[in-house]
C-alpha cells in the first residue's frame, strides 16, 4: 500500500468509514419570452452511505502481507483493526503530503 496516492488513500479512508452525500436535483422550464432557462424547483437529498466492509476484505486479503483469518475475529477485535488501519491510512496520507511538498 505504499505506492497509493492522496486521492486513493482519501477514497479508501472514505469507503471505511462510510460518508454523507448531499444529491441536488434541478428542473429547468424554458422562458417563453427570452429563450432563457429558468430554474422551477431544486431538491437537496442528504444520502448516508455506509462504511463498506467489502473494501476491507480486499485490504486484508490481497494487500497486507500478514494475514489473518478476519472471519473468526470478534467485531470488538474487528473494530479495532479498523481503527489501527485507520492510523496507517493517516500516516501513510501524511507522508504521500510530505514527499509532495518537497518535490
Amino acid at each position: 500500500m505504499d505506492d497509493l496516492d492522496s486521492n486513493t488513500l482519501r477514497a479508501l479512508k472514505r469507503c471505511i468509514n462510510g460518508m454523507n452525500l448531499i444529491e441536488t436535483t434541478s428542473e429547468y422550464t424554458k422562458d417563453e419570452d427570452s429563450g432563457e432557462l429558468i430554474m422551477v424547483k431544486q431538491k437537496r437529498v442528504e444520502k448516508a452511505i455506509p462504511p463498506n466492509v467489502d473494501i476491507l476484505k480486499l485490504i486484508y486479503q490481497n494487500l497486507m502481507p500478514n494475514k489473518t483469518d478476519y472471519e473468526t475475529m470478534t467485531d470488538e477485535e474487528l473494530k479495532k483493526e479498523k481503527y489501527r488501519l485507520l492510523n496507517e491510512l493517516k500516516e501513510m496520507e501524511s507522508d504521500s503530503r510530505k514527499s509532495k511538498s518537497k518535490s
